[in-house]
């Protein structure tokens, strides 16, 4: 029974109803830059599904700025194994395993796809890459290695390995230059495995290279990433990784995974964007940056995390940064999970270090200018952690700025040129548990450094405060802004019209500083709803109305 204090309130609230529209003055979903002048643009939020926790640091107010959720979606049987942004983060395409195998090709106003291709049964991942502008999408799915162009799923590149080749392979990873022009793929076995560049005017490949077995781990490819500048890509398998030009397949350099030891890993490495700063990472817990010198590649340092793996990295597009993630062993079936930055120029020790991800950070994505990092991690088993992560680079702590708490885990992200746009895909349960389902979500990150301006020079809230929700009358996404002026346990709780607790938005240790939560109602009936806040000795509640 609900006691009767909340009953009144509620009773208070229908009778005493707000403008319905009310929400944070100036408050948008997203913003573009048109002429150098901010462009307010609302946002179609089309099915997405969750609740997404995202905390302020204290010196930026990242809530009063615009970052959000703009869709996502979710797949009954499929996992999200990739997915890619274009640069210029208008497009983002995902490729679809285990089940209804696919590629998709999305935008930023919907969830629902421009257009799908549907590959064969047999695909394992459907390995994706996308130019620049979106203009193109290339993709390596179990026998075949195709090129689309964003107006069709009809392929305009299409290569069979199992008749091109005489002994056939799987398509494994691509990429694919910034201007659409040219990919290179690779065919995968286990005693040897080709990787081709091609022209995507000409099915014959203008080039290829046979890579075998290093050291142990079989010799599939892992890995293929092209420099931003497409002077150079950087291929390894389990373990060994090679240095070869773009358009010709000379091979620059090669080297192991790991030179001390058989640990290799099926992670790609990572390349700045002209190929002057690589990062190699490995099972045995290392990290190695190497800078070209005019002639070869030197180690400038190695960083290594005890009993752990590095299972991602990045550079940044100028080289001055690097990223890791990690996957810890605790003992036992326990784990955790951190993500690593680092100045390139600044040795081995990490400028910052965040921890407490709850397992296996598989990728990690710098916006081209370096100044956004996105994390996709597996979250723990019991779902109390963010699965995905975005941070400023510019801040000199391991503090995200916007966080995504999914039901299931991510398995990948990319990040657009400027930051903006943040695609990331995975399961829809954990990734030790057995079950079905993938996701995909569509994020806008607000990329300005703003001030917080919540009343004191310590940046720091005076007050409790709870905002009324916006948009407001919604469906199916809105969000809700709090602030709390100190270390308190939050509880924030969704309730129906008779008082009735719908789900917990909110229930965990806050410090001091501005929150929001987004909710999404796609599976609630229309109606009014109450969201009411109890923080310490504080307590508000406030109506919402659901359209549908």
């Amino acid at each position: 029974m609900k006691s009767a204090a909340f009953i009144l309130l509620i009773s208070s609230l229908l009778l005493n109803s707000q403008t319905f529209n009310s929400g944070l003055p100036g408050h948008f979903p997203a913003y573009r830059i048109v002429n150098g002048n901010p462009e307010m643009q609302m946002i179609t939020l089309n099915e997405p599904e969750g609740v997404y926790y995202s905390p302020s640091n204290v010196n930026y107010d990242h809530t009063a700025a615009n970052s959000i959720v703009r869709w996502s979606f979710t797949d009954a049987i499929a996992i999200g194994d990739q997915s890619v942004t274009s640069q210029n983060g208008l497009y983002q395409a995902t490729g679809w395993g285990l089940n209804t195998q696919r590629v998709s090709l999305y935008g930023n106003s919907s969830n629902t796809p421009f257009w799908e291709f549907f590959t064969a049964p047999n695909t394992f991942i459907n390995y994706t890459a996308i130019s620049d502008t979106g203009g193109y999408i290339a993709s390596g799915s179990y026998h075949n290695i195709y090129i689309f162009n964003r107006s069709s799923s009809t392929p305009i590149f299409n290569f069979n390995l199992e008749t091109a080749l005489a002994d056939t392979g799987i398509a494994g990873p691509l990429d694919i230059t910034g201007n659409g022009g040219f990919i290179i793929a690779s065919a995968n076995r286990n005693d040897s495995s080709w990787v081709l560049g091609f022209d995507r005017n000409s099915n014959n490949w203008v080039w290829r290279v046979r890579v075998g077995q290093t050291n142990a781990g079989g010799a599939g490819i892992q890995g293929i990433r092209i420099s931003g500048n497409d002077s150079l890509a950087i291929v390894n398998t389990y373990g060994g990784f090679y240095v070869l030009r773009t358009y010709t397949g000379q091979l620059v350099y090669q080297g192991l995974i790991n030179p001390i030891s058989n640990s290799g890993t099926q992670f790609p490495q990572g390349i700045s964007g002209n190929g002057s700063v690589i990062a190699i990472i490995n099972y045995s817990g290392n990290l190695r940056a190497l800078q070209w010198n005019g002639s070869t590649y030197n180690q400038l340092w190695q960083h290594t995390e005890p009993s752990a793996w590095m299972s991602a990295v990045d550079v940044t597009y100028d080289g001055t940064k690097i990223s890791c993630g990690t996957l810890n062993f605790l003992g036992g079936s326990n784990y955790d999970g951190k993500i690593k930055l680092f100045s390139t120029a600044g040795g081995s020790t990490p400028t910052w270090t965040y921890s407490g991800c709850g397992d296996e950070v598989p990728a990690v994505s710098f916006s081209r200018d370096g100044k956004i990092l996105a994390a996709a991690s597996w979250g723990d088993i019991n779902n109390a952690n963010n699965d995905l992560l975005i941070f400023k680079t510019s801040v000199p702590a391991a503090a995200p700025i916007f966080v995504v708490n999914s039901p299931g885990s991510f398995f990948a992200c990319n990040t657009s040129a400027n930051g903006s746009t943040v695609i990331a895909s995975g399961k829809r349960v954990h990734a030790r548990t057995f079950g079905n389902g993938g996701e995909v979500y569509n994020i806008f990150i607000d990329t300005s450094d703003s001030p917080l301006s919540t009343g004191n020079s310590n940046n720091t809230p005076l007050d409790y405060r709870i905002y009324q929700n916006y948009p407001n009358p919604f469906n199916p996404v809105t969000q809700i802004t709090y602030e709390v002026p100190e270390n308190v346990y939050v509880n924030i709780i969704l309730y129906d019209v008779l008082g009735r607790k719908v789900r917990d938005l909110v229930d965990k240790l806050h410090n001091s500083g501005k929150y929001s939560v987004i909710l999404d109602a796609n599976d609630l009936s229309g109606g009014v709803y109450f969201y009411r806040i109890t923080a310490g000795k504080f307590s508000d509640a406030k109506k919402l109305i659901l359209v549908k």
